[in-house]
């Protein structure tokens, strides 16, 4: 890994020549390369590449769009506070949220929870672009968010179907880059492939509206008597005439709604990740548990790491293999087993989910029935949201190795229901005794 005494300054160096880029092209004013630095030297210094490249998503596709169809946004951009340039306030409206997620990862030790944080808030800054800039462009007239009158483009709070879709577009973005650049600490399995980026997405979209919903209550607007316009700029015109409030508070410029939406999109994506999305096992990761203690584990069906038969799985009898092992360690009160693919193409996949199996037990019989519960033990759900066994199923091509893990525990046989192999990952953590392996391989 790369020391930080290299990393922050190579985040320096890499920050500044993107930011005089982008001073050089004029999506950045004076300031707002200054805060570009400086921002860019805590996600790439602090973050590393995979924060960098986050925030680069947000800041390359926004300054895009600013620059796409300008003359024609040109008249509009007059009642704006401020222009495509953005300045430092815009940045740290935009970004900051961002670089303090980055700096709290490494020192919070790395939560995943923060990477989705993180991702909602640029999610929000880039669903607001996009639905401005592609929003104004729109051929029917917006309409403001709270009463549903038609107002003039540009008006704060004013929304089209348009913006809304482009809105959307810009939050799925970083969302998708999000999950495609997720930290070790996010569980790399099916469920947190796809659940993370509709949490990304969708608390995009809550930042952006709220960003409406300020625009048309609170934000602060103020009028040009010589124009007779309603504008964003104060205490002047672009005409040069003076400007006076006429509705909103005075302080709740732009920048604060974008700091504001910013934070909404952080913190919808961070309690629903927290919730929602499955850590990396750490006490009881896998690696861990079979180098305490190994239960001699195995199947009369197939050998280690030779092609189970298709009499096991989806597209043969589709049932579950005998498995049987040897002894556990004293003071196991229960046992656990899990199924899955690490080779899926969208992150492991869960194919059997076994727990509360009496300590007694030396040996699963095949076909174990489908149903939560059972003598046997209790079934949690697999990817396919089933209580059941589910044979291997990979796609057409390369083999995909089936992992049968065994674990014996100190918790007694009364684990709840329906639990997921992330959430008996965690149930266990901390509880394994021992555990034990056997691979099988399938190919269609």
């Amino acid at each position: 890994m790369t020391s930080l005494s290299l990393q922050i300054p190579l985040g320096f160096i890499l920050a500044a020549v993107i930011a005089s880029s982008a001073y050089f092209f004029r999506a950045l004013d004076l300031s707002g390369a200054l805060a570009a630095v400086l921002l860019g030297t805590i996600v790439f210094g602090l973050g590393g590449l995979n924060w960098a490249i986050l925030l680069l998503t947000f800041f390359l596709s926004a300054s895009l769009l600013s620059r796409i169809f300008k003359k024609r946004k040109k008249t509009i951009e007059a009642n704006f506070a401020k222009g495509s340039r953005r300045d430092a306030g815009q940045v740290a409206a935009n970004g900051a949220i961002a670089g303090v997620c980055a700096l709290l990862f490494p020192l919070l030790g790395n939560p995943g929870w923060l990477w989705a944080a993180a991702a909602g808030a640029l999610a929000s800054a880039n669903a607001d672009t996009w639905a401005t800039e592609i929003g104004v462009l729109a051929k029917t007239h917006p309409r403001m968010i709270t009463t549903g009158k038609e107002v003039a483009p540009g008006t704060s709070g004013g929304v089209t179907l348009a913006g809304f879709l482009a809105a959307f577009c810009g939050s799925l973005l970083v969302a998708l880059v999000a999950v495609w650049l997720k930290p070790a600490s996010i569980n790399n399995s099916l469920e947190n492939n796809l659940l993370l980026p509709v949490i990304v997405t969708l608390a995009g979209l809550a930042g952006c509206l709220l960003d409406s919903w300020l625009g048309a209550t609170s934000q602060a607007m103020f009028y040009c008597d010589a124009c007779q316009k309603e504008t964003e700029k104060h205490p002047a015109h672009t005409c040069g005439g003076p400007t006076h409030l006429i509705r909103g508070l005075a302080w709740l410029n732009n920048d604060w709604v974008n700091s504001l939406c910013t934070l909404t999109g952080c913190l919808s994506a961070a309690f629903l990740s927290a919730a929602l999305i499955s850590s990396s096992p750490q006490s009881s990761s896998y690696k861990g548990d079979l180098e305490m203690q190994k239960i001699s584990l195995s199947s009369p069906a197939f050998e280690n790491g030779q092609v189970i038969p298709s009499r096991y799985a989806c597209d043969g009898g589709n049932i579950s293999p005998s498995l049987r092992w040897g002894e556990i360690p004293a003071g196991t009160r229960s046992l656990a087993l899990i199924m899955d693919d690490p080779d899926a193409p969208m992150g492991t996949y869960t194919h059997w989910v076994l727990y509360n199996i009496p300590p007694l037990t030396r040996e699963l019989s095949e076909g174990f029935p489908a149903g939560s519960s059972g003598a046997g033990g209790t079934q949690g759900i697999n990817s396919a949201r089933q209580n059941a066994y589910m044979g291997p199923c990979p796609p057409a091509g390369k083999a995909h190795r089936y992992f049968f893990r065994l674990y014996a525990l100190d918790l007694p046989p009364n684990l709840p229901d329906s639990l997921s192999a992330a959430k008996l990952a965690s149930a266990i953590s901390g509880h394994t005794l021992a555990a034990g392996e056997w691979m099988g391989t399938y190919q269609k």
